[in-house]
């Protein structure tokens, strides 16, 4: 009897050993950083609340609500066991971009593209430094403004949260294509933001995420007359977002999707009531995803392309439908 309660012992112990040693293979190969990458599309719809075009008058959009519409893609790429350098692409363009005949103060389109070298540890964060540069045009076909960004960015998990904390410096010009020139007029610029996101996972294919951002920075510069005046300028964004993955449909399978909004407020009340002016745009959304690198949401996120960046075109944009 006691030499058959220490073969079963070894043998527990074996088992045990050997689970243990398949688990832990098992954690350090979904636990590596991967080639991977993610395309979004969603469409979307916008309106504005809270419009104060001050005694100047010095906003006055002529749509106050329409459809927008945007898509993104990011690819990460493993420069070592933790080091990765992640590249992105975005792009958003509502109605009046469409028209191309928008010239009071309408919001036409965004567009940005952006780097991110960073350190991970799939198990308990990451942090790096990013960049980025994009155009965002509101307004007359003289209010293209080119902008660039940079700054630092961190990731901390925990267990099924994870914790994003970025921030940084923006800066913009305008584009006038008639003479070439470009110019700091205008357009929100000369700024510094910081931006967080929480994102709680659920399951690991179901993702809830919300995020605040806050900007300060300056509008209308001088001109090089001496008339014009730089103005204080705060933007603040906010929004949710729910993923899921839908199993099994009709000819493609396993999708994701999610639904989500995004509010934004753009103030220049500071400055009198000759210039100052304000107004709060929310955008409604709806959109499918596609990722490769990690087999459920959750992986993905630890190992793979979830580095992302603020939406700077459109805060150079409303700089323009200020003014």
């Amino acid at each position: 009897m006691k030499k058959f309660a220490a073969a079963s012992a070894t043998a527990i112990a074996l088992a045990i050993s050997a689970n243990s040693a398949t688990a832990a293979d098992y954690e350090q190969q979904v636990q590596q950083l991967v080639v991977s990458g993610k395309i979004e599309k969603w469409v979307g719809y916008s309106f504005l609340s809270g419009i104060d075009n001050g005694d100047g008058e010095t906003f006055d959009p002529d749509n106050e609500d329409y459809f927008t519409s945007g898509q993104s893609g990011r690819l990460s790429l493993p420069l070592g066991d933790m080091l990765s350098l992640q590249m992105d692409a975005d792009n958003e363009i509502t109605e009046s971009g469409l028209k191309n005949d928008n010239d009071d103060d309408d919001f036409a389109h965004a567009f940005g593209f952006g780097a991110h070298l960073s350190a991970r540890d799939p198990s308990r964060g990451l942090i790096g430094v990013f960049g980025a540069f994009g155009q965002g045009k509101g307004d007359t076909n003289e209010g293209r403004h080119n902008f660039w960004a940079a700054g630092g960015e961190a990731q901390l998990y925990a267990d099924n949260l994870t914790f994003y904390l970025q921030g940084g410096y923006l800066d913009s010009e305008q584009d006038d294509p008639d003479d070439g020139d470009e110019e700091r007029i205008d357009g929100f610029h000369d700024a510094f933001f910081v931006r967080g996101v929480a994102r709680w996972f659920m399951t690991p294919d179901s993702r809830l995420q919300g995020e605040v951002a806050y900007a300060n920075g300056e509008q209308d510069d001088d001109d090089g007359t001496g008339i014009d005046e730089p103005f204080d300028m705060d933007v603040i964004q906010w929004g949710v977002r729910y993923d899921t993955v839908i199993s099994d449909l009709p000819l493609v399978g396993d999708s994701a999707v999610f639904i989500g909004y995004r509010g934004t407020h753009f103030d220049t009340g500071c400055c009198g009531p000759e210039d100052s002016a304000r107004f709060t745009e929310h955008t409604i959304m709806a959109g499918f995803s596609y990722h490769f690198g990690g087999q459920s949401l959750l992986e993905f996120d630890r190992v793979g392309a979830t580095l992302d960046l603020p939406n700077f075109g459109r805060w150079v944009a409303a700089g323009e439908q200020l003014d």
